[in-house]
């Protein structure tokens, strides 16, 4: 089907200009914003920032074709999952002119002794980092070898991630080989942006933003809606005994000086608490002890509360039931549940059904997007197996609705995960509209290829702008479509919220400074022969790339209003957040 592009606000033509290259099969879109990032990739290493849904991948692929063109024997692409890994192979397939069996996956569910092999022959590597990684360190492969090492997802590369390691040994091994780093996030603050740039030796700072020119002709709309939600009186009045009994708790261990004297106790509080009890029982200081015992369940029972207020009661009855079995296979969950607060609360449990709204604003929601749109797809976000598994019952109780669940692999007693071949199952079967409400866990976060989800619903906020940024890019990728946050009123929901929005804030901000300040890209320059093997079918003629863009920069310059508005917010931005 063509794509409408808009030539200018008021023109509106049915055709889709695509790239022309030697080793490009045809199809491929060509967008001003994309050459102007491939022009960068084929001159100098970059960190390419651009936002979920506008076609990181088909940069990607166009660097693939030219390196290849150029006679490069080996190209690695690095993703974080084995779902994703066989996902850029698939696409690789279609959109590279190259044998089929020149381009591999490869990931640790090849033995190593036929990873060597595979490596041998292959032209064009897609690979999970661990893998890369180890083979490299033993010797299995030889990263001099490779002249273009793509990063998909490339915020992950800070730490002792595999990421960064991947991308430490290849500046080690092969000084001059190309790095295209592609991420749409990142990082929320200047040390991380800084790290992933080092340790991937991507130095340019590629961004392309939004709201600029050159995107917003392909931008579609993204409505943004939070859902702030009152806990029942019911629900509240489940909790209050166990805040009490919470409260009490942490007031003796900071008398004891194990807990810090603050107003609001965290998941990291409870965290250095427990470090500390550890060490008095290390030095025989013996209210460790009994401290360590109370730390503990206090852990407990800060995440019964976190349940309750966000996920409401089924997910909490089920974590109790839960424990409850660990506690017979000898886990120390049988002291938390033997206290009278606990054990009040599994009574009244047994008699209600399920309080909180979330999960009937859910209903509401997903029954009225399919009524509006029958063929169209709706995809759930939650933290908890839990909250996946009783959102996909409660929606299957709906003619019309088709829900399934899409979780990660990791299994933890009863709770089953899912196999990579089950993953990519459940995702053809959510391509094909066999399922039309997908429920995931984070697993779906990251490159998820639902082109047509016209509903994201987030059940809960993350605590992460990296990952918030992740689950809005599932949607409004080639249609208009919208996105749902359920906030839980004074609870963890909302002080997740506030700090996800100002780690996004932040990020945009140091970005936007650091390109205006040429900090990063004063040193690079860009080959002017750079696109010269790409021409772009325009219907009627084709044109040089190069030509094309320097077209789409000029049709699509801001008029100096538009540059005065948008330094005048930038530097509202910027002195708002300074003060903050």
């Amino acid at each position: 089907t063509p794509h409408i592009i808009l030539l200018n606000p008021r023109q509106k033509v049915d055709f889709m200009p695509h790239v022309v290259h030697p080793l490009l099969s045809e199809g491929v879109e060509a967008r001003g914003y994309q050459l102007r990032s491939l022009e960068r990739i084929l001159s100098f290493s970059s960190l390419m920032v651009m936002p979920t849904g506008f076609g990181k991948t088909a940069v990607e692929w166009m660097a693939m074709a030219e390196f290849l063109r150029n006679g490069s024997k080996k190209i690695i692409l690095v993703a974080p999952t084995t779902g994703l890994v066989d996902q850029q192979r698939t696409m690789a397939v279609e959109r590279l002119n190259l044998p089929e069996e020149e381009i591999i996956a490869y990931t640790g569910e090849t033995g190593p002794d036929k990873r060597q092999a595979l490596w041998e022959r292959a032209t064009l590597i897609m690979a999970t980092p661990q893998v890369i990684r180890n083979d490299a360190m033993n010797g299995i492969i030889d990263l001099k070898a490779v002249d273009l090492l793509i990063l998909d997802e490339a915020h992950h590369a800070t730490g002792n991630h595999a990421y960064a390691q991947v991308g430490q040994l290849f500046q080690r091994t092969n000084p001059k080989g190309r790095v295209l780093a592609a991420t749409a996030s990142p990082g929320s603050n200047l040390r991380s942006i800084n790290e992933v740039r080092t340790n991937l030796n991507a130095h340019n700072l590629d961004l392309c933003k939004r709201e600029e020119p050159l995107l917003k002709a392909y931008d579609v709309d993204m409505k943004m809606h939070t859902h702030a939600v009152d806990l029942p009186p019911e629900l509240e009045l489940l909790i209050s005994p166990l805040q009490d009994h919470f409260n009490q708790e942490v007031s003796h261990l900071q008398r004891l000086g194990f807990m810090p004297t603050k107003a609001y106790i965290g998941t990291g509080d409870i965290e250095r608490a427990q470090q500390s009890t550890s060490r008095a029982i290390q030095q025989r200081d013996v209210r460790g002890y009994d401290a360590a015992r109370r730390v503990a369940d206090l852990r407990r029972i800060h995440i019964l509360i976190n349940l309750l207020q966000t996920q409401g009661t089924d997910v909490a009855r089920a974590f109790l039931n839960r424990a409850e079995e660990e506690g017979r296979s000898g886990r120390k969950t049988n002291r938390m549940l033997a206290l009278p607060v606990v054990h009040q609360l599994r009574l009244a449990l047994n008699d209600v059904g399920e309080l909180h709204p979330k999960s009937t604003i859910v209903e509401n929601l997903v029954k009225q997007e399919l009524a509006a749109k029958p063929e169209g797809k709706v995809l759930i976000f939650t933290e908890y197996r839990d909250s996946v598994e009783r959102l996909v019952d409660l929606l299957q109780q709906h003619e019309g609705l088709r829900p399934d669940a899409f979780i990660g692999q990791s299994s933890r007693g009863a709770q089953k995960g899912m196999t990579q071949k089950q993953q990519l199952a459940q995702l053809n079967r959510f391509r094909s509209g066999d399922i039309n409400v997908l429920v995931a866990t984070s697993v779906g976060e990251e490159g998820l290829d639902v082109p047509a989800a016209d509903l994201v619903i987030l059940y809960e906020p993350v605590p992460s702008a990296v990952r918030a940024i992740q689950r809005r890019g599932r949607t409004a990728r080639q249609r208009a479509g919208s996105v749902h946050v359920l906030i839980a009123k004074n609870t963890r929901d909302a002080y997740v919220h506030r700090a996800s929005e100002r780690q996004e804030e932040n990020m945009h901000r140091l970005m936007t400074r650091l390109v205006r300040q040429k900090q990063l890209n004063e040193t690079y320059v860009v080959r002017e022969n750079a696109l010269d093997a790409f021409k772009v079918k325009t219907g009627t003629e084709i044109l040089p790339a190069k030509a094309f863009l320097d077209g789409e920069l000029q049709r699509l310059a801001p008029t100096r209003k538009e540059e005065e508005v948008s330094i005048e917010k930038e530097s509202k931005t910027v002195t708002r957040n300074d003060t903050v």
